[in-house]
């Protein structure tokens, strides 16, 4: 397989990787969110301090659905401005390789963790808060198929590694 091609800077899709890559996070922000308000209606009905029940659904509430996004707009302000020059994005068999004007780099895809398919985009998870973007729309039909046909091949191959109990 030799892909190549030219990514431009889309901040809406910087945006949509944040959020792929947050959302082990946010779910579990969610989930505390939940039990604030839960401990909140439980403060309610037992009859609690009114500051303390009043503190605890504000928490809930700002926890289970501010957080997240602001979270999100947060990060996409801190990336450099190299990245908004767009970047030149080469797969291969072997490597992923993304090029921007002034900064260059390679993955091996027996570093990637996982990677996840949406209609727009494939996101290649390299750790908990690490992912490479790879969109659709950059490709052509064909592109999109190869790609896809490589992925699957390359899940059977590391699923059979785990398998064998070699180390990936």
């Amino acid at each position: 397989m030799q892909i190549t091609m030219w990514v431009p800077y889309d901040e809406r899709r910087l945006r949509r990787t944040i959020t792929v890559v947050m959302r082990p996070q946010v779910r579990r922000m969610r989930i505390m969110g939940g039990i604030l308000l839960a401990l909140g209606v439980l403060l309610i009905a037992t009859g609690g301090p009114l500051e303390l029940i009043v503190m605890t659904l504000v928490l809930g509430v700002l926890i289970g659905t501010v957080i997240g996004p602001l979270t999100a707009s947060r990060a996409v302000r801190m990336q450099s401005h190299v990245i908004k020059d767009g970047f030149q994005m080469t797969l291969t068999d072997e490597w992923v390789g993304v090029v921007y004007p002034l900064v260059e780099s390679r993955y091996r895809w027996a570093g990637v963790d996982s990677v996840v398919e949406t209609p727009d985009a494939w996101y290649m998870l390299l750790g908990k808060v690490q992912s490479l973007t790879i969109p659709k729309d950059t490709m052509t039909d064909e592109q999109r198929a190869e790609f896809a046909a490589f992925l699957l091949a390359e899940q059977q191959r590391q699923a059979g590694r785990a398998f064998l109990g070699h180390p990936r």
